[in-house]
């Protein structure tokens, strides 16, 4: 992915996991492709997760 780095909101972020999610259901998908883009779901969710941690989002106490 190179060394490029650029920041997405947490709805943006949220927005690209659920398309991520409903593009890998795609059919046909090739297992290169599926192995790729789970990589970078993963990544997505990660950085939702320490978002959420981040920024006490979810939480009742701020």
């Amino acid at each position: 992915m190179g060394g490029t780095s650029f920041s997405m909101s947490y709805k943006q972020l949220h927005a690209t996991k659920h398309a991520l999610k409903y593009y890998m259901m795609r059919p046909g998908i090739s297992e290169a492709d599926k192995q790729s883009e789970q990589a970078l779901l993963d990544k997505v969710v990660n950085e939702i997760e320490d978002m959420k941690e981040r920024y006490k989002i979810g939480c009742n106490e701020l």
